[in-house]
């Protein structure tokens, strides 16, 4: 369902060992053990250029917006120059429905801008 979805919106789906990578192409963000969410957001570490920080404000941006379309709990941690937003969900069913009532939500918003 998840896959069929994706590939409807133009987004990619790549399995890498144990991980689902979801690739929007704007931002990427990857399931593990098919109930857990993880999304990335890039720290500054000052040495960005202008155009590092516009697309850390992308990454960012797209990261909060789902995560806020998926509600609370979440927990976090960082992974070298990067915090880990983790989503967790009861089932892989609850997970692919979950997300992609988010994902529709960020793309009616970004048209709606």
């Amino acid at each position: 369902m998840l896959e069929k979805y994706l590939e409807e919106k133009g987004y990619k789906l790549r399995v890498e060992g144990d991980r689902k990578i979801v690739d929007m192409n704007d931002y990427s963000f990857y399931i593990i053990g098919g109930n857990k969410c993880v999304f990335p957001i890039p720290l500054p570490t000052g040495k960005e250029s202008l155009d590092d920080l516009v697309n850390m404000g992308i990454q960012y941006a797209r990261a909060s917006r789902l995560v806020q379309s998926l509600g609370s709990p979440v927990s976090y941690s960082v992974e070298g120059s990067s915090v880990l937003v983790i989503k967790e969900f009861k089932d892989e069913k609850e997970l692919e429905n979950k997300l992609i009532d988010a994902m529709d939500k960020i793309e009616s918003l970004r048209y709606f801008i």
